[in-house]
């Protein structure tokens, strides 16, 4: 992994930087880890390359951090794009994200630090980890709030782990006998990093909210703004109505023309203001210049789509709008109509029209915002009539407002852009991570040495008691030699020698008696199973029988090979046979089977003194002699000899189960 790791990284963060859809910011963490996988390499030849490259790469991934944590009245994000102005786009558009950033700077670290224990090395690499960690699950517990941008790709997810994977397996190979020291230091580091993650991420969060809520004030300002602006020139206009009102008759073009101008001048956004005739006639229009065409045409003709909302102040005698339409000079719009009554008679003398261009009451009335800051735009439906501004780089935010435009409802969404929130944005969340991963680095350091410490003096003080110790692991030894000596490696069993022993020890006691068990075509197991399934077929069998035996107080043994014995003190052929029996029927029940699904199976021969001196070499003969056979008889049974008596010389014939 070693070699590899680095390789597949540094293949991962190519195929990144390769691609064409990528953004700025994955192509610079592309480029970083591209740096970082090379570093790994170590030929001796290049080994000052390596260190000019390690140390370049960690005054980046500094200055990177430098621009997450310094305040803007410190160094701007003006001061940044002029700096990096040979980036295409801004600067922070670049910037990797904040956890990446942190991730590989730890893994840079580290790698400086030589992986060295007392150097913090172990920490830095679990902090890494849990940073990528947390880079992984951001992405999936992504919001449509976000000002920083959080994401990064898998593939960089991915070679970061490449490069943490190599590091921690250079770790554990070289320090392997130092790390089960490292828990106490290592946890308590641990868990102010985690602390300090956890807090960076409620943070960020609040922040992000924070900014989401302050720019839905403001956007809400500004539709606030678009409305009484609106209702305003619709005030002025009623004011203009009703100065023609008194004239009791059609107004003069040089009253018109002056009237009009002043109304004009205050509303830019008016693109002409018309005086019709109930035949749907205009007579007047100011300005006239560009509005030539306008004199002379009806209305009901000519403008279809305002037809209705003219009707309602020729006809009727109320005011009228047309909504958002296309006017005739090619740009979305609002025509108010407001009918002029005859002050004597009350009849519709006609109507004064005002014809308002949507985008250059946008255009005016939001004049002062910082179209770098948000952009605006207004909509009809799906249909859009007019934008301010228009942003490279925006948030994922939409503020939208549903605002009154003359009895018309339109819609104005308000799209902050990145740069200004970055400017307005909080470094608490960074700077409070920062300074929880630094106390938890200078606490691993702290208990590291103090543990350090500790253990030299231990050390001497476990010196005073290495000759004790030493004594006593050779009393166990000495136990443990003893007890080899008479028991078998394998199963755990008293071997022949204790067998021997224990007969010895009972030579006074009668009846005495005798097994001798042997383990059926036990060849075909390790010929068509292995000696592997043999060993542990051996083993279950001596469970079985050191059950069966031990609940009479015997004594149950490897005699060699796939041979057991027992020894039974006190038991009479009778009770010896039942034993046996049970013995033989426990292990044909167990799950042990031949290659072709026979289940195992043993023959036991028995042997019972109960009269005289002991023979050991006449009892077991006899009970040898039995298990023959037990053999011969079709094996997995139980044969029995008659019960040797002082007088016994030869086996006396047999008695088969």
């Amino acid at each position: 992994m070693t070699r590899i790791g680095p390789l597949l990284a540094l293949t991962l963060a190519l195929l990144t930087l390769l691609r064409q859809d990528a953004e700025p910011a994955q192509h610079s963490t592309a480029v970083l880890l591209i740096v970082l996988a090379v570093s790994h390499w170590q030929p001796e030849r290049i080994w000052r390359l390596r260190a000019w490259l390690l140390g370049s790469l960690l005054l980046v991934m500094l200055l990177v951090m430098a621009s997450y944590l310094l305040p803007e009245y410190w160094l701007s994000i003006a001061h940044w794009n002029a700096w990096l102005s040979a980036l295409p786009g801004d600067a922070y558009r670049w910037r990797p994200p904040a956890l990446m950033t942190l991730a590989l700077l730890l893994l840079v670290a580290s790698l400086q630090l030589n992986l060295r224990l007392a150097l913090g090395a172990p920490l830095l690499l679990t902090l890494s980890g849990l940073a990528l960690l947390s880079q992984a699950l951001i992405q999936q517990w992504a919001t449509n709030i976000w000002v920083l941008d959080h994401a990064a790709p898998p593939s960089l997810l991915a070679a970061a782990g490449c490069l943490l994977t190599v590091q921690a397996s250079l770790l554990i190979r070289h320090r392997r006998e130092q790390l089960p020291g490292l828990r106490r230091p290592l946890l308590a580091g641990l868990a102010p990093g985690l602390a300090a993650l956890l807090f960076w991420h409620q943070q960020t969060t609040l922040e992000d909210r924070r900014q989401y809520h302050a720019s839905a004030v403001q956007s809400r300002a500004l539709a606030a703004d678009f409305e009484r602006e609106n209702a305003d020139h619709l005030a002025a206009m009623r004011r203009f109505v009703s100065f023609w009102e008194l004239y009791d008759a059609p107004p003069s073009d040089a009253d018109w023309a002056r009237q009009a101008s002043r109304y004009h001048q205050d509303y830019r956004y008016f693109l002409n203001i018309a005086f019709i005739l109930p035949s749907s006639e205009i007579i007047r229009v100011f300005p006239l210049a560009g509005n030539e065409n306008a004199l002379g045409a009806r209305l009901f003709d000519d403008q279809p789509a305002g037809r209705p909302a003219l009707s309602e102040a020729l006809i009727h005698g109320r005011e009228g709008s047309t909504g958002a339409i296309d006017l005739l000079q090619g740009v979305p719009g609002i025509i108010h109509y407001l009918p002029v009554h005859s002050r004597t008679s009350g009849e519709v003398l006609g109507a004064t029209a005002m014809v308002v261009s949507l985008p250059a009451l946008l255009d005016t009335l939001f004049d002062g915002i910082d179209t770098r800051a948000q952009a605006l735009r207004l909509y009809a439906g799906e249909q859009l009539l007019g934008e301010v501004g228009s942003l490279d780089d925006r948030v994922n935010w939409r503020h939208r407002f549903s605002i009154d435009v003359g009895g018309q409802p339109l819609l104005l969404d308000a799209l902050p852009g990145r740069s200004a929130l970055l400017m307005q944005r909080a470094r608490l969340p960074e700077v409070g991570l920062l300074v929880g991963l630094v106390f938890a680095y200078l606490l691993y350091l702290v208990l590291f040495a103090y543990q350090r410490l500790a253990g030299q003096h231990r050390a001497a003080h476990h010196t005073n008691q290495e000759l004790r110790r030493e004594v006593q692991a050779r009393s166990i030894l000495q136990r443990e030699v003893e007890w080899m000596a008479r028991h078998d490696e394998l199963t755990e069993l008293p071997n022949r020698r204790l067998f021997m022993e224990t007969l010895d020890a009972n030579a006074e006691r009668r009846p005495l008696s005798v097994l001798i068990c042997d383990v059926d075509h036990f060849k075909r197991i390790n010929d068509h199973l292995g000696h592997l399934a043999g060993d542990r077929y051996l083993r279950h069998i001596a469970e079985i029988g050191r059950r069966v035996i031990c609940e009479q107080d015997g004594l149950f043994a490897r005699y060699g090979g796939e041979e057991f014995v027992a020894c039974l003190p006190g038991s009479d052929t009778a009770q010896a046979k039942q034993l046996a029996e049970r013995l033989r029927q426990a292990v044909h029940q167990a799950d042990l089977l031949h290659h072709d699904g026979q289940r195992l199976s043993i023959s036991i021969g028995i042997a019972t003194q109960t009269q005289g001196a002991l023979d050991i070499g006449q009892l077991m003969q006899v009970a040898d002699e039995a298990l023959y056979v037990a053999k011969a008889g079709g094996r997995n049974r139980v044969v029995s000899g008659r019960p040797l008596t002082l007088s016994d010389g030869t086996c006396d014939p047999l008695s088969t189960r």
